[in-house]
């Protein structure tokens, strides 16, 4: 009950709720390996942080995991081009 909070970001729901975490949240539909969000989506994974932070302030009864749905995410990633590279 000391020590450190932590907020779980789980891709496993189910799995992660057997162990009962005090606070997680799980975006749905991400992959595993994609906690966050996809390969070259900065904003979505700001605000995957965000909404995990916006869990860790409310005061619920732990074991509840949040389920937030983000459109936004694309499993394969964004290719950027040469030109927004830079190069």
């Amino acid at each position: 009950m000391q020590g450190i909070p932590t907020v779980l970001i789980t891709v496993f729901p189910n799995e992660s709720r057997q162990a009962g975490p005090p606070r997680a949240i799980h975006p749905k539909g991400f992959l595993p390996g994609n906690p966050l969000g996809g390969t070259f989506q900065p904003d979505l994974q700001r605000k995957v942080l965000r909404d995990a932070l916006a869990r860790w302030e409310s005061r619920e009864e732990p074991g509840n995991i949040w389920e937030i749905d983000y459109p936004e995410y694309d499993p394969r990633g964004r290719i950027y081009t040469p030109e927004e590279e830079g190069i």
